[in-house]
């Protein structure tokens, strides 16, 4: 598909989105994991729209920086619900069930040579990362960032549905990219609105991956 220009550069707008979300996410958790998670997410979209940026300036198809973006996606979420999860509380689920979960779909995606394996893993801890966000607004009174981080999910479900559509027009991909930084903008926002409260881990002497 031929995309024009403008599209391309659009497709930064939800990047720059998330990297705020995450810049505010990262010293309100106070966990390495989700610093490290949250940037590969960034990562992950930066190389999609680079690509897509080359395509439109018609130069060569680095099918690579595409599809690189399904594995640290998945990655990216999957540390960052497994060190979210236990945000507030410091009871996290063992770390080796969502290693192997992430592996796992690696393995798959290998196996098949293709990339809808990943894209299960990024869904399932995507979710988990919304639910927990969701919650965590919920219990710290943020009623605003409860709905922003609802929306946010809600979006993540309905990109999956026009992104798996055999036909991608240039008008779909419009829907796509609005609806996809509409998207982000939610989460960075409720982020923002969540950080505003008293940080769930403030009062930790130490920060450790087990923890």
């Amino acid at each position: 598909m031929e995309y024009p220009l403008s599209l391309a550069l659009v497709d930064f707008l939800p990047v720059i989105a998330m990297a705020v979300g995450v810049a505010l996410l990262v010293p309100y958790a106070r966990h390495p994991a989700v610093a490290a998670g949250g940037w590969l997410t960034v990562l992950g979209g930066a190389l999609k729209a680079v690509w897509k940026l080359i395509m439109a300036i018609r130069g060569p198809d680095l099918v690579w920086l595409a599809e690189a973006q399904f594995f640290l996606l998945g990655t990216g979420f999957t540390l960052m619900a497994w060190a979210l999860l236990g945000t507030g509380s410091g009871r996290r689920p063992p770390a080796w069930a969502f290693a192997g979960f992430a592996l796992l779909g690696v393995a798959a995606a290998i196996a098949v040579m293709d990339t809808w394996p990943m894209l299960i893993v990024t869904t399932v801890s995507a979710t988990l990362v919304g639910i927990r966000l969701l919650l965590l607004s919920r219990r710290a009174g943020a009623a605003a960032a409860v709905y922003l981080f609802g929306f946010n999910l809600l979006g993540t479900y309905v990109m999956g549905l026009l992104a798996s559509r055999p036909e991608q027009t240039i008008a779909l991909q419009w829907a796509e990219e609005i609806l996809n930084t509409l998207n982000w903008s939610a989460f960075a926002l409720g982020v923002w609105l969540l950080t505003r409260t008293k940080s769930p881990v403030a009062h930790s002497r130490r920060f450790t991956w087990s923890r």
